[in-house]
């Protein structure tokens, strides 16, 4: 699905040559040019170049996957005989309106994909205490939708390479499901709200297209879960998280197009 994805974009790079990048050569847009006058009370001052003109749209996707399994893991020194493996995909295909030089503002949609299975495990704690597990499975699916704004940083006079600070707000559904053996799963059902700052690099390899990457650092989120056996909900909690972090799961890479 990701290849047959990234075909199709590929393939319609050659059609968008008139993008705003190309078409503000009409207008006398210079591309890399600085923003704002150079201050000449410092001996040095981070200059932000037009990368990114006013009245550009842009449409692309970011994708994370990785897999993981316990034949190349060094940290299950406690774990015994253990068969497992997991799985994590995340799609996010977004959309944005450059409504000011270096500034746009636009939505994305995600889809996130966990699975993890454990065929056989035993746990050993230095002989104090032992278990047994196997036939252990777990499926999260999570959807959501958010709305950003992305303020651009260009670095060199060619306006090719820059830093991205991204503003997230965002809704997310998590079902996330529990299975043992042939016994009747149970599951949780989680709504987050979340606002989260991701900072990260773009680079313009052509006119129309740049490739980013971004990750997560910190986030301030409200959620509520409930969790249901045999259908009926059995617990609920609330609580509100305020987070500074770095998890390579959280990172982002991206190929969008400028039109």
């Amino acid at each position: 699905m990701i290849k047959r994805a990234l075909i199709i974009l590929l393939a319609i790079l050659p059609i968008a040559n008139l993008s705003a990048r190309e078409r503000g050569d009409e207008a006398r847009v210079v591309l890399g040019t600085p923003l704002h006058p150079k201050d000449s009370t410092k001996s040095f001052r981070l200059s932000n170049r037009l990368i990114a003109p006013k009245g550009s749209w842009q449409c692309g996707i970011s994708v994370m996957y990785a897999d993981f399994s316990s034949d190349n893991s060094d940290y299950m020194l406690l774990l015994q005989g253990m068969n497992a493996n997991a799985s994590f995909l995340r799609l996010t295909p977004e959309a944005a309106y450059t409504y000011k030089d270096n500034h746009a503002l636009g939505a994305k949609f995600q889809y996130t994909n966990v699975r993890g299975m454990v065929d056989q495990v035993s746990l050993d704690l230095l002989g104090n205490f032992s278990a047994d597990l196997s036939k252990l499975s777990a499926l999260s699916r999570s959807m959501g939708s958010s709305i950003f704004e992305r303020t651009y940083i260009g670095l060199d006079k060619h306006g090719r390479v820059g830093i991205i600070l991204d503003y997230i707000f965002s809704y997310t559904r998590t079902k996330t499901q529990f299975n043992m053996g042939e016994g009747v799963s149970d599951y949780t059902l989680k709504h987050k709200f979340s606002f989260d700052f991701a900072p990260g690099v773009v680079y313009f390899p052509m006119n129309n297209v740049s490739i980013q990457v971004s990750i997560s650092v910190a986030d301030l989120s409200y959620n509520r879960v409930r969790a249901f056996s045999e259908g009926v909900v059995v617990g609920t909690r609330d609580n509100w998280k305020a987070a500074a972090k770095l998890n390579i799961l959280d990172i982002n890479f991206g190929l969008t197009i400028h039109l």
